[in-house]
């Protein structure tokens, strides 16, 4: 099985998504941590097979959806929240299960919140609690340690198409 990718117009923003499944079956929209790519094929297809629709899809500036400034974003998590359930709106699936990791875990949260009547159930992983300022006293922050390790390495030279497809170059060149 493989998806379908096409566009959907929401809350003003045009909206890269990938669905899976049959369009009647119960909503499951997948917020990815940027882009619709956090979430593996083989878990879309997966849950479709299980009588579900999938639908993943990109945040704002990522993918194929709506592009202004990645580097100055005009918008906030509060927008990106409105993305998901306009988009749950314009998917006719109301009240959908609401999936999100990394960042789309954050938009997941506030979506819920926001916009309860939207979402049935809420799904997190990989991602942290949203409120403003440091982390509660009584959550976690991100374990440090690992965290030096994940952003301790230098960034990769995204010039050379060996480095970009992750290919080493054969010794002495």
């Amino acid at each position: 099985m493989t998806g379908h990718t096409t566009t959907v117009h929401a809350n003003g923003v045009t909206l890269g998504v990938e669905s899976f499944g049959d369009d009647d079956a119960p909503l499951v929209l997948l917020a990815g941590g940027t882009t619709m790519l956090s979430w593996p094929d083989a878990l879309c297809e997966r849950l479709a097979v299980g009588g579900l629709r999938v639908v993943r899809y990109d945040l704002r500036d990522s993918g194929a959806s709506t592009t202004l400034d990645p580097e100055a974003p005009a918008y906030t998590l509060r927008d990106l929240a409105a993305d998901a359930a306009a988009l749950t709106d314009a998917l006719g699936g109301r009240p959908a299960h609401l999936a999100g990791i990394g960042v789309g875990g954050m938009v997941a949260q506030v979506a819920a919140l926001d916009h309860p009547d939207a979402f049935s159930a809420l799904t997190l992983a990989g991602t942290r609690a949203v409120a403003p300022g440091p982390p509660d006293d009584d959550l976690p922050d991100h374990d440090q340690a690992t965290m030096g390790r994940l952003f301790g390495h230098a960034m990769p030279d995204w010039i050379g198409r060996e480095a970009r497809a992750g290919i080493a170059p054969p010794p002495g060149t």
